[in-house]
Parts: structure tokens; sequence; C-alpha cells
């Protein structure tokens, strides 16, 4: 039976990792006295390509090299931790965060979990953009790019040593074609640059080169002590300029990245015997923040995002000091007592910790369906949010035949005479329009599908969805055909523009159902909002209300949804159709009040609660 080979252990290493560490916490936590800390990330690549390169290149030699058994130690070492953080995230997040911040954050934990958080932020946004700040599990995407390494790196060590042994060469090539895409992407798409795997693998490869000068090269025959302490003098050098020099302006990684990637393979190659190496690197209190800086590392930003959000952006020097000393705690509590235990374990034990990481991705997968877990929200809107319930069954009997998604039918037995047609907005309205009609003793209903626009579309449209537009068809043909049926109610969800085939369907609906007999009315979609409802009361214990008076200002509403408005409004017009604008009873003259007394008129950004219908539709026509 082989034993699995390790590199001798290097003090000097642990505290090049503190020093790593301790830059990217620096930045996230007072960017200003280290505006270049962030490359501390780099250092990281080129420890953890000598390292992880190390181990393959020994094992492979000693024939001992198992994939079971090195994805079974990355594992124990890797998803202890990361499973606490990704678990902390979650339970915060649901007590903490609103719906429209806990879907990302769903989302974010399913790509921690899968390890392709780069990839997901990819296409989000910047790493320094403001909304970073407000991501707790940004920094998960260097996690994600190692762990891309370490998925290829053994596989092809493995194959090159099956083949012909020519590990430099592959290195090189390898290295040289993701240098050069790094380069070249920096210009054409900086954020591309900075996640992209392919275009960080050079600084992981840089600690492959070291590793495999380390093994296959004499030490003794490459440089003399003094040469050892003129390398790691440049070394450390190098790494403290990047982290002054540099700033969220430079455009890294790029060329700038060859400083901290550099002064980190300077200081490993020069060995633990080289002057800054020994006296400061090998220092017992770096070399103790070395050893807790994967878990540090893990833990601070969670710890300092969620304090700005509660915060509302303005932690302040106490609070973000206190949750930095509190990472620190974490940190060491989870490396001694929860990650050393499980690392002495089996290797059986990596399988159980990649089931639980893998249940705990479903759950963030689930947060993020599901919108942002909305029900959270029921409670502390003092039952404000209640919704109308999709269909009852006195209306789903009526109209069977169509099987809408939406059916409702006004109580009583009071004879049905007007139809309200749409979306989940037309849904949305039933309930006002519903308490209007009562006042007159008149039956009204509303039947639709989730996103279906109320017009007759034909094949050639470039909108039309086969059965689902087949489904509108009929429903309209069949209300234009019921003599019983004299009013229609048209509305939906605003579109984001009009365009001629929209235009055509509009006017050729209301032909066909005025042709018929039919008093058509359109009514507008509320107004959307720019905050949740839920900032107007906040998430207890910890996060306050955000907008406490309930107020949205008119000028922050995108221009669009009034430009919009208005030609839909001039079509109406042409056509003779009334309208009605729950705007105009929702808003007045610079700012929309949504909360009347401890009425709350939005259940979510875009949808009226039931109270909120009755109120915005409180002055709409019910005979005309």
């Amino acid at each position: 039976m082989t034993t699995t080979l390790h590199p001798k252990y290097r003090p000097d290493i642990d505290g090049l990792r503190a020093l790593a560490v301790l830059s990217v916490v620096i930045f996230h936590a007072f960017p200003e006295a280290l505006p270049g800390g962030y490359i501390g990330v780099d250092v990281f690549f080129v420890i953890s390509g000598f390292l992880i390169s190390s181990i393959i290149f020994k094992n492979l030699d000693n024939a001992s090299f198992s994939f079971f058994d090195f994805y079974a130690r990355r594992i124990r070492r890797i998803f202890p931790t990361l499973i606490l953080v990704l678990v902390f995230c979650y339970l915060v997040g649901w007590t903490t965060l609103f719906a429209n911040e806990y879907e990302p954050l769903g989302l974010h934990i399913t790509a921690g979990a899968s390890f392709i958080s780069n990839l997901i932020l990819w296409k989000e946004s910047g790493y320094f953009d403001l909304a970073s700040d407000l991501k707790p599990l940004l920094h998960l995407w260097s996690l994600a790019v190692e762990e891309q390494f370490y998925i290829a790196w053994p596989i092809i060590l493995w194959a090159i040593y099956k083949w012909n042994k020519q590990y430099l060469y592959v290195i090189s090539v390898i290295f040289i074609i993701s240098f050069l895409l790094n380069i070249f992407t920096i210009h054409t798409n900086p954020v591309a640059a900075f996640y992209s795997p392919i275009n960080r693998f050079w600084e992981l490869l840089m600690g492959a080169f070291l590793a495999y000068t380390s093994i296959y090269k004499s030490e003794s025959k490459l440089l003399s002590q003094l040469l050892k302490n003129i390398v790691s003098i440049c070394g450390i050098f190098l790494i403290f300029a990047a982290n002054y020099l540099l700033n969220k302006n430079s455009l890294f990684p790029g060329w700038w990245a060859i400083a901290p990637t550099l002064g980190a393979t300077f200081l490993i190659y020069s060995g633990e015997s080289s002057w800054v190496n020994r006296k400061i690197l090998s220092n017992k209190i770096l070399v103790w923040i070395g050893l807790i800086s994967f878990p540090l590392y893990l833990w601070h930003w969670p710890l300092l995002s969620f304090g700005r959000i509660v915060a509302d952006g303005k932690p302040g020097a106490i609070l973000t000091g206190g949750l930095v000393l509190a990472s620190i705690c974490l940190a060491f509590v989870s490396y001694k007592y929860y990650e050393l235990p499980i690392r002495k374990l089996g290797a059986k034990t990596a399988i159980l910790l990649a089931v639980l990481l893998i249940l705990i991705g479903f759950s963030g997968h689930s947060v993020y369906q599901r919108k942002g877990l909305e029900f959270r929200h029921y409670s502390i809107m003092k039952g404000f949010s209640d919704k109308t319930p999709h269909s009852d069954q006195r209306c789903l009997d009526k109209f069977s035949s169509l099987a809408p998604n939406f059916c409702n039918l006004s109580e009583g037995k009071r004879e049905l005479n007007t139809v309200i047609i749409g979306d989940s907005v037309a849904h949305n309205l039933f309930p006002g329009m519903e308490a209007r009609f009562n006042l007159e003793e008149r039956g009204i209903a509303m039947v639709g599908w989730p996103g279906r626009q109320p017009w007759i579309k034909i094949k050639n449209d470039s909108n039309y969805e086969n059965e689902l537009s087949e489904q509108m068809n009929s429903l309209i043909h069949a209300m234009a055909a019921d003599r019983s049926i004299t009013q229609i109610v048209l509305s939906m969800n605003q579109p984001k523009d009009i365009s001629v085939e929209l235009n055509n369907q509009i006017k050729n609906t209301v032909q066909i159902l005025q042709s018929n007999g039919k008093h058509v009315l359109y009514v507008y979609s509320p107004p959307v909002l720019t905050f949740s409802p839920i900032s107007c009361f906040g998430m207890p214990p910890l996060r306050p209300a955000l907008n406490p008076s309930c107020i949205q200002e008119i000028s922050k509403i995108s221009p669009e949804f009034f430009s919009v408005k208005k030609e839909l409004n001039e079509i109406l017009t042409d056509l003779k159709i009334p309208t009605y604008d729950p705007f105009d009873t929702i808003c007045e003259n610079k700012s929309c009040q949504i909360k009347q007394g401890s009425m709350l008129l939005y259940r979510t950004s875009n949808y009226l609660s039931i109270q909120g219908s009755e109120f915005a539709l409180k002055n709409a026509p019910t005979l005309w």
C-alpha cells in the first residue's frame, strides 16, 4: 500500500498566506487604507498552484497518486467551513434581506456550492461595482477559480506523466495561452479578464513552475544565500508596492497582476532560509494568521457585507472593526474545533460533505426560483400583502373549456356582464373592479394567463406562441360571441415598447370586440416601484425600515414607463377606447404614497395588494 506524499511544511508559506489574507481583509474593510489589497487573491493563486502541483508531482513519481484520495483531501480541506458560511448566509439572509435581495443571494449560494461563482458574477457586473458591497458571497469567485483549476490540473499532469513526462513544456504552453488571453481581454472585456478561469490559470501556473523547479532542479545550484536574500526582499517589495500603488481603477489583472504574482513567486522560490522568509514571514503571529487564512477569507466578507446592508451602506469604523475581529474569532474556532477534526477523518467523510454541499446548493436554488421567498414578508406587512387567489371554483366551472390560470368571479348571484381579460396585472385589478361593481349590484369576472397579453395574434406574428396564443384567441372570440357579456376590460403589464405588430394586434382585437357590440375599457398597469414594499417596515430584528415614509418619488420611475404609456394612449384614443389609469389615484404632485394609514397598497414592487387594488380602482368606471 502506497502513502500519499505532501510537501515539507514551510512556516514562511503560512506567513505569506497571512500577508495575502490581511491584504484582502483590510481592502474590504477599509479600502482607503490599502487601495490595492485585492491583490492578496493573486498571491493565494500562486501558493495554491505551488502546493497542489508539488503534491501531484511527488505522488506521480512515487506511483502513489490517486484521484479519489486527491479530491477527498481537497473536500475535507475546503468543504467544512464553506458549508458553515453558506448556511450562515442562508439563515442571515432569511431574517435580514428583502425578497429582491434574497433572490440573488439564493443564486450565489448555489453558485458557491457548485464552484461557479466566478461565472455567475461574470454575467452580473464587475468586482468593483457599487452593488458588489451588497453581495455577501462575492468573494467566492476566487475559490471557484481555484476549484476549477483543481479539477483540470491533476488530470492534465496525470496524462503528461503517462505520455512523456514533459511537464515543463505543457506548463509553459498553457501559461503563455492564459497570460496572453489575460492581456488581450483586459482591454476588450475587463470583467471577463477578472472572472474567467482561463484568464487566471497563469497565476496558479506560476506556482506550478515553482513546484517543478523545487522537485526536479537542485536548489543549491540555483541561488546562493545572498541571492536568496535579494530575491526575497524584491518579492516582499513587489507585494507591498502592488498593495499601495494599485486601486479600483487599475486595469487588473492585465500586466499589473505580474507584480503580486511575481512577488509571491520570489518569496516561495527564495526558500525558508532567506532573510525575509526567516525573520518576517516565519513570525509566529503571521504563521498563526496563515493557518486560519482560509476560514478567515471565507468569513470576513459575508460579515462585512451583511453589516453594510443592515447599516444601509454606512457601517462606520467601529462596527467594521468589530466585524473584522468577529471574523478572526470565527475563523479560529472554525479551524481548530471544526475543520482540523474533520481533516483527520477518513476519506469517506468527503462523500458526506459533498452531499451536504449539494443539499445547500439546492436550498439556495429554491430561494432563487421562488423569488426570494416573499412569503417571509407577509406577517411583517401586517396582512396587507394579501393577494387574490389565482382562481375560484365557480369561475373555473363557468370557463372550464378555456382552462385559464387566472379565473375569478364576483360573489353572489348577480348576472355576469363584464369580463376582465389579461395577464397577472389584469388579475391584480380584479379585487378593485369587483368592489366597484358591487356598488351597482353587477357581476364581473377575470380570466387570463400569466404573461399573456389580451390581444388576438396570428401565426405570422413574431410573439405568436402556438397553443398559448390560441388560448387567448379562443377566449377573446368566445367573449365577443357571448351576448350576455356587454363589457370587456383589457389590461396587461405595460410592454417595453409599442411595435407596429403590437399596434396592429390592439386594433384587430378592439375591432372584433366592438363589431360584436362590446363596450371596451382599457386599464393601465399601476406604476412599478423602485423599491420593495417590505422596506417600509424593515426586517426584524436586524434590518431597519429603509423607506419609513413609504413614498415613491415620481422622478425615480423609469422614463420609459411614461413614454410607452403615451404611445399606448395615442393608439387607444384613435380607437375611441375609454381608459382608466390607477396612477392618477395612487400618485399626485411629485410622489406616490403607497401606504394609506395602516393600509399598504402594494404587496411587491409591481403588484398591488387586495386593499391597494380597491384603493387604486375606486374611481374606475363601472358602466360606459
